[in-house]
């Protein structure tokens, strides 16, 4: 997955200008800590796949603006996220 590529939509997720590289060494890591996150679950994310890149979007962006809280995956990403993990098994 093209890490700059990631780091940029993580960035206009979170309303940051993508002048703003202050976060960027620290949210590289969080993006490539959950891409090792979803493998280690069985996902492997397709550099070419609009989806998957969403998903690591998503999933990174989600992790961190509740990094310091209490709860649960929303119902909107666990099911996005079990989706793809069911669609890879289908594919095997």
């Amino acid at each position: 997955m093209d890490t700059n590529a990631v780091l940029s939509l993580v960035k206009s997720r979170l309303n940051r200008l993508a002048s703003d590289t202050s976060l960027d060494e620290y949210l590289t890591a969080r993006v490539t800590a959950a891409e090792k996150e979803l493998e280690a679950i069985g996902i492997h994310l397709s550099a070419d796949a609009p989806d998957d890149l969403m998903l690591l979007v998503d999933y990174t962006v989600w992790q961190y603006q509740n990094r310091d809280k209490p709860g649960g995956m929303p119902d909107w990403l666990r099911l996005k996220r079990r989706e793809r993990w069911l669609r890879e098994r289908g594919d095997a």
